[in-house]
């Protein structure tokens, strides 16, 4: 059966996992996990989560999974391979090239690969596992078909329950910018959940939480999965409560095996539900995908407000409450305020209401049930598995303890001897040996006592505590060979090109001059030849690449193959690129989307690809070490996040807008949205300064968006003073401070 991975981001929803009958487990470490917020576990604690955990055969996979800069990559190995001997059974990683390493460090140690790393078509897919990866966690945007098609290359693992970013994972950029915040280092502070004014041609302005998404819920879907080939459902939430883990691992379990889970997922909504739920990729229309009215947990609805009197208000509900529980007030969709209970009356409940007015018909939705996670504490303090205990006892003899039917595994350090007064009685060995200790048994226990013995209180507990953490160790190890290992990291000899080569990425090349070394095409539309003709007439000497987003399913590959003739290469944000450019013989430019983070990073390209470009996360002084070779984004736009869904609504047959947008925060930053189109219409976030840095070595200009004559003026400039004069509104980025 498909396996459900539960989240964990503290021990209480660990245990919670481990009690609503979850298959695997992940969880990250203090350093190096995606979820720097949640409270996270120790590399000194781990050992007693896996071995608890495979004492009840569930799986524990460490999320390793951020990127990694060059100065903490001993750090990084070294925490992994404590863990790995610590019992783990799989690592998340984002960098497939650190992965790579890894397994070289490591030839048993099994990998799967994050949704970071963006895997969304098969040749993503053969790329991880080439590089080591058992497994690929598939982006959440793959679509159905592609998912079948992975399947058949790798084992797969795709979310079917949780948050959605609203940027194509890996790709979004947009808290790293704003304040040095890195969502690829774990630390993102989720602008993406604020209010937001969309406008443009053929676009009413409207505003709302529009980059929010609704939460994901495909329980209803499974059975496609399955059929699919899907290897693991994934729970999204380590920043969430153990009652959300716990209804929803019991959700997807008895949806699996056919059980109604009705009163679970009522459990699932309270604890955490914002927008109602989408389906999200998994259906083309995707009109219930942004929950714009409120970004929060609007939990589960209970009913409509029946009376009004004053802020007291009443209900039509025989359900019980408490005056502990949680609930709003919404209006149309909106929160207009919250709400207190305080008695229930003839199947009539009756609150006290935050808001300034409470209206006939306002919904009220319970968003904190305080009975369900009291009884989610109460289960998981009594999951136990049943062990035997046999414990013979004589006196001038050690004690003797069997487990489960195995003679005499434990016997005592010390000799009993013979009672004058005070005998050990059968009853003393048995409340004894019912304390657990906090070990997870639930012992049934023989006594069997030949003669007299005495025995202190104090060594009978020492016995039962070494017996305990005995078994316990014995029956959860992990053999995995020696524990000292080099961990030299790669030492590859990185030429130290010294050129001025330029890369310029734009839609149109008007400004076209020869100090272009690399022109790089990024189209409205992959399917109008005739931007692809007038590409080409601009273009002289320069290399030419097209520009390949980190996003491509299968009908978009089969686009791109066919807009590809004619050009040296492909520019390519994501990993799948290798396999792309091999399978068409083309070159290939790695993008500022591989994130190119330290020297295991360069290493792994050396051979692969003719050029790449460092993250755009990294300063320079960052990057100053790791060689000329790679190019550096110094100019022009940030692409601050993909969108692969559609923004206003998926009308696509009455869509009557154009190509560029803006979008409005609450502060009155401006970014602009581009819109192009592939196999359906994806949305880019440029970020609202554009960027300025240095004037030699290998760079990128970014003039997507940018006025011809600007650009002309750009390419003319001499000094880091003419390119701020010009664009006026600049940024240095991250160049100068760096993330964290």
């Amino acid at each position: 059966m498909t396996e459900v991975l539960a989240p964990a981001g503290n021990s209480e929803s660990f245990f919670a996992a481990v009690n609503a009958g979850a298959d695997a487990i992940y969880l990250g470490l203090k350093e190096f996990s995606a979820r720097k917020s949640a409270e996270n576990f120790s590399v000194e604690n781990i050992e007693y989560y896996i071995r608890y955990a495979h004492f009840f055969g569930v799986k524990i996979y460490i999320a390793v999974n951020t990127l990694v800069k060059d100065n903490e990559l001993e750090d990084f190995f070294d925490t992994v391979i404590k863990a790995y001997y610590s019992g783990a059974d799989a690592f998340i990683l984002q960098d497939i090239f650190i992965g790579k390493k890894l397994k070289e460090l490591l030839p048993d140690i099994c990998l799967h690969l994050s949704t970071q790393a963006g895997v969304c078509n098969a040749y993503g897919a053969k790329i991880a596992k080439e590089y080591g990866f058992s497994r690929v966690i598939l982006a959440r945007e793959t679509s159905f078909s592609d998912i079948a098609e992975i399947t058949k290359i790798i084992e797969t693992e795709v979310f079917v329950q949780g948050a959605l970013c609203t940027s194509f994972s890996g790709h979004c950029y947009m808290s790293s910018f704003a304040g040095g915040y890195s969502g690829n280092r774990g630390y993102c502070k989720q602008p993406c959940r604020k209010k937001y004014t969309y406008s443009g041609k053929g676009l009413k302005p409207f505003t709302g939480y529009n980059l929010s998404l609704s939460d994901l819920c495909l329980k209803d879907e499974l059975s496609s999965y399955v059929n699919a080939g899907v290897s693991s459902f994934k729970i999204e939430g380590r920043m969430r409560s153990p009652e959300y883990v716990y209804s929803a691992v019991s959700v997807y379990k008895k949806t699996l095996q056919g059980e109604n889970c009705d009163e679970d997922f009522k459990h699932l909504r309270r604890s955490f539900n914002r927008g109602d739920y989408t389906t999200a990729y998994f259906k083309p229309n995707m009109r219930d995908i942004i929950s714009n009215k409120i970004q929060g947990n609007i939990g589960d609805f209970i009913g409509n407000v029946s009376r009004v009197n004053g802020r007291a208000f009443t209900v039509e509900s025989s359900e019980k409450f408490s005056e502990q529980d949680g609930f709003k007030i919404l209006r149309n969709g909106y929160e207009v305020g919250s709400a207190t209970f305080k008695s229930l009356e003839k199947n009539r409940a009756n609150f006290i209401s935050s808001a300034q007015e409470v209206k006939a018909g306002d919904e009220i939705r319970i968003t904190k049930d305080t009975g369900f996670a009291k009884s989610v504490s109460l289960v998981t303090a009594k999951k136990r598995i049943h062990v035997e205990i046999a414990f013979e006892a004589d006196n001038s003899a050690s004690a003797k303890i069997s487990y489960n039917g195995i003679l005499y595994q434990y016997i005592s350090d010390d000799v009993f001897t013979s009672a004058n007064n005070a005998a050990l009685s059968e009853k003393d060995v048995v409340t004894c040996f019912q304390k657990v200790d906090g070990y997870p048994f639930d012992p049934v226990i023989d006594v069997k006592i030949f003669s007299s013995v005495f025995v202190p209180k104090s060594l009978l507990n020492a016995f039962r505590r070494k017996c305990y953490a005995s078994f316990f160790e014995d029956a959860t190890r992990v053999e995995r060979g020696e524990k000292s290992l080099d961990i030299s990291l790669s030492n590859c000899i990185i030429s130290d090109v010294k050129d001025n080569k330029i890369a310029v990425i734009s839609n149109d090349f008007s400004f076209y001059n020869d100090d272009i070394s690399a022109a790089i095409f990024r189209p409205f539309d992959y399917s109008d030849a005739s931007g692809f003709e007038k590409f080409f007439a601009q273009i002289g000497h320069a290399e030419k690449f097209l520009y390949v987003p980190p996003y491509a399913n299968g009908l978009d590959i089969e686009i791109i193959r066919t807009a590809v003739k004619g050009f040296d290469g492909v520019y390519c944000e994501g990993f799948f690129g290798f396999e792309f450019a091999k399978c068409f013989g083309v070159e290939l430019f790695c993008g500022t989307g591989f994130n190119v983070f330290n020297h295991e990073d360069v290493c792994s390209l050396s051979g692969r690809a003719k050029y790449y470009a460092f993250s755009k996360e990294l300063a320079l002084s960052e990057t100053a070490d790791m060689g000329k070779e790679g190019f550096t984004l110094a100019l022009g736009q940030i692409q601050v996040m993909d969108l692969i869904y559609c923004p206003f609504g998926h009308n696509c047959a009455d869509c009557r807008r154009g190509n560029e947008f803006l979008l409005k925060d609450e502060d009155g930053r401006e970014f602009f949205v581009r819109r192009y189109k592939l196999s359906s219409c994806r949305f880019e976030v440029y970020n609202p300064y554009r960027i300025v840095s240095q004037l030699d070595g290998r760079r990128i200009f970014d003039f997507t968006n940018i006025d011809a004559d600007i650009c002309r003026s750009l390419l003319d400039a001499k000094s880091v003073e003419e390119y701020r004069e010009i664009l006026k509104n600049y940024t240095f980025g991250n160049l100068n401070r760096g993330i964290r």
